[in-house]
């Protein structure tokens, strides 16, 4: 259930970089032809298009900085066509969005002049076709095949949903298996254009689409072999910061302390439990991935409790879902210290501890060293008693 849950979100943040299939053998002549553009950089790069479903507008020209976007400048649309030149280089990845609510398109500019082509359906992207150079080429390639494999999987989602209601456990139990075969051969196919293209842009990019996967010796390892024009690149220099952040929350680290309130206003901080073995638990009450985990944590926290040891609950609940939270915490008996600042992904936790997926946990031994993150289950019982002994 969990990895199915896991990738229906997957297939939705996926929709616009990859597909399930394995690259096409055309696209296996990236690295030599990467290589050859490696040295090379482009400014004042011309970019033509036609839009068809969006003839009247602007359309918008933006600098993807992980993890957002810059807009660059904006442009009128005649008849549907557009036309500029504008000082970019492949030194960065761009978008072009149609209007202010519409898709858009991702640029790797590879050549001097590019061409796009767009056919929009209610301001969704029915078919773009992107002609720029090789990496453009094998992103496309990905591109054009998502939107087929993400009906694929939703169907198939939502008639595992429905053998689930329906107390058809066989049904259940096959569809779930398909799905998590499917996941298995889309995690593959991206480690393997990530692998392909890990000196340049396209790979450092799909990085950002996969942020959670890679710790800090993954993230460095990825890091250390990227191309010098691709670490001109703002995507490069966020990672790079990213990275700086994970060398202070990694194993082995001192966990940084940090203070947010209790349900009743209290103000705690992780220092308060320094000599005590702590689990931080990150977890909201609209994650439920975080409330399937509840019992495993109550049955941990029921068993320890005596010892010492202690669990930290800290909530990315949304700012005005205060109520929530608390009903959250009764309902499912979580009956040690529960803190949250209501700021969401925005909560301090979640910069200072590089925490982009919940839920989360952290835990930190009696000396305040961070000794394992990510674990659950059987895992995390056995590391907890470990370091009781």
């Amino acid at each position: 259930m969990k990895k199915a849950i896991v990738l229906l979100i997957s297939v939705v943040l996926l929709s616009s970089a990859f597909a399930q299939k394995t690259l096409p053998a055309k696209g296996k002549v990236l690295q030599k032809t990467a290589v050859a553009r490696d040295n090379a950089e482009h400014e004042g790069l011309s970019i033509t298009g036609k839009i068809e479903g969006f003839t009247e507008g602007k359309i918008y020209l933006n600098k993807l900085i992980y993890p957002n976007s810059i807009k660059i400048d904006s442009f009128d649309l005649t008849n549907g066509n557009f036309s500029f030149t504008k000082d970019i280089s492949n030194t960065n990845v761009y978008s072009i969005n149609f209007g202010k609510r519409h898709s858009g398109v991702i640029i790797f500019p590879e050549s001097e002049n590019i061409r796009v082509n767009v056919k929009l359906n209610n301001g969704i992207i029915d078919n773009a076709d992107v002609k720029s150079g090789t990496l453009q080429q094998v992103f496309q390639e990905y591109s054009k095949t998502i939107k087929d494999a993400g009906l694929e999987m939703n169907k198939l989602y939502l008639a595992f949903l429905n053998a689930k209601k329906a107390n058809n456990e066989s049904e259940t139990t096959r569809l779930e298996k398909e799905l998590s075969v499917k996941s298995a051969a889309m995690d593959a196919t991206e480690a393997k254009i990530q692998e392909l293209n890990v000196s340049n842009l396209l790979g450092i990019f799909l990085i950002t689409k996969k942020i959670y996967a890679y710790d800090y010796d993954k993230l460095k390892s990825c890091l250390g072999k990227v191309n010098p024009v691709a670490q001109k690149s703002e995507i490069f220099k966020t990672l790079t910061a990213r990275l700086a952040k994970l060398d202070n929350v990694k194993v082995g680290a001192i966990a940084p302390d940090f203070t947010l309130p209790t349900p009743e206003g209290d103000m705690v901080s992780l220092s308060q439990f320094r000599g005590k073995v702590v689990l931080v638990d990150c977890w909201a009450s609209w994650c439920g991935p975080c409330r399937v985990e509840s019992p495993n944590m109550v049955a941990l926290w029921n068993e320890n409790k005596d010892k010492n040891f202690t669990i930290l609950g800290v909530s990315l609940d949304r700012p005005n879902d205060r109520e929530k939270w608390i009903k959250a915490i009764a309902d499912d008996k979580l009956s040690w210290t529960q803190v949250s600042d209501l700021k969401y992904w925005q909560s301090k936790i979640c910069d200072l501890y590089v925490i982009n997926a919940i839920p989360e946990t952290i835990l930190i031994d009696k000396d305040g060293k961070i000794v394992a993150r990510g674990l659950r289950g059987e895992e995390l019982k056995v590391k907890v008693a470990e370091l009781l002994k």
